[in-house]
């Protein structure tokens, strides 16, 4: 099969994966392991035939891909051994595809809100950057719905648009949500300070920086690595976990 489209086009292997299930048309809740492992080492392949660099979460992704498809090749006596475990590789794989598509909507829909916003709003109004700087005075965050927190961030993103223009165009050289992710960890590694979600976008202009960050914060959250907490002005506040 001759691909169309090329690596440096994808976040990371989720964001490939999931392409090569919507080219496929398979189910994502009956997922087709054999096929999507067929697909994405030759697409790798492909690639690798472009001369085109593979960063090493691809090829970590496609040792597990292959395992998974040496383990279906085993003689029929072994495989009954084997079958708890495939099923369990496949089940996680879903649930993280799951988790990231539903990731790629929210960031989807905060870039439609915003170039709507874009038709309303000239110029910034006037920024009281200060009022957000405030830390709360809590040595502990208590988790709240995680639902909560994307319609919190959905009006924070709304202020720091109006506070500050961002960039829309994405390029190919942006970070991806794994190594915006990893930045955010460094940073925070030996704080145990509460902090300002806006504060970790500091370094970003442009929107899908914004949002990547964003994304990275809630994956975090998953990990249990940071609490967060929203105050009744829909600011949201992130702080390490207890480990």
């Amino acid at each position: 099969m001759k691909f169309t489209v090329t690596i440096d086009q994808f976040e990371g292997p989720l964001d490939l994966m999931l392409h090569l299930i919507k080219e496929n048309k398979l189910d994502l809740f009956d997922l087709d392991m054999n096929v999507l492992t067929t697909q994405y080492i030759e697409f790798i392949h492909q690639m690798k035939d472009l001369h085109l660099e593979i960063a090493s979460e691809y090829l970590s992704e496609l040792a597990s891909l292959i395992e998974y498809k040496s383990k279906k090749l085993l003689p029929r006596e072994e495989v009954q051994v084997e079958e708890e475990y495939e099923e369990d590789q496949r089940t996680k794989l879903v649930a993280r595809l799951v988790e990231y598509q539903k990731y790629k909507e929210i960031s989807e829909k905060l870039r439609i809100d915003y170039e709507n916003r874009q038709k309303h709003f000239t110029r910034p109004v006037s920024p009281l950057v200060e009022q957000w700087s405030i830390p709360i005075e809590s040595d502990t965050l208590e988790n709240q719905s995680p639902y909560e927190l994307l319609k919190a961030m959905n009006r924070v993103l709304q202020r720091m648009i109006l506070l500050k223009p961002y960039e829309t165009k994405v390029t190919i050289k942006e970070l991806s949500v794994e190594e915006r992710l990893e930045q955010i960890k460094e940073r925070l590694k030996d704080s145990n300070d509460t902090i300002l979600f806006e504060t970790l976008c500091d370094d970003c202009s442009s929107l899908h920086m914004v949002i990547v960050t964003f994304l990275s914060i809630l994956d975090l959250i998953h990990q249990k690595w940071l609490d967060f907490t929203i105050d009744s002005e829909d600011h949201i506040y992130v702080k390490r976990g207890i480990e």
